[in-house]
């Protein structure tokens, strides 16, 4: 299983965002799953923007559908954080769609 730290990963302390970010996100986790479950851990990091989660997460869920949020494990997210995860998986999975380059 991988862990993902996101404090260490991106030394952020307020608020975890940005596009650019989402996308290095993403493409880490993309090349974990190949070989493992993924545990993404929000330690230290109370909120996140829409945008980056619909960067990391939104075109993971909307490639491979709702079987790959059993091989992702969220850990130490704040109810913010959750509310904006649940939001961006509930729109890629009914659009199938939106995936940025």
């Amino acid at each position: 299983m991988k862990i993902f730290n996101l404090r260490e990963m991106f030394n952020e302390t307020v608020c975890l965002g940005g596009k650019h970010n989402g996308r290095f996100l993403r493409n880490e986790i993309e090349i974990a799953l190949l070989h493992e479950s993924v545990i993404i851990n929000f330690y230290g990091v109370p909120l996140i923007t829409q945008s980056f989660s619909d960067e990391f997460l939104g075109p993971i869920v909307a490639h491979d559908g709702k079987k790959v949020l059993d091989q992702l494990t969220f850990k130490n997210c704040s109810e913010d954080i959750k509310i904006i995860l649940m939001s961006t998986a509930t729109r890629f999975l009914a659009s199938g769609s939106g995936v940025t380059h």
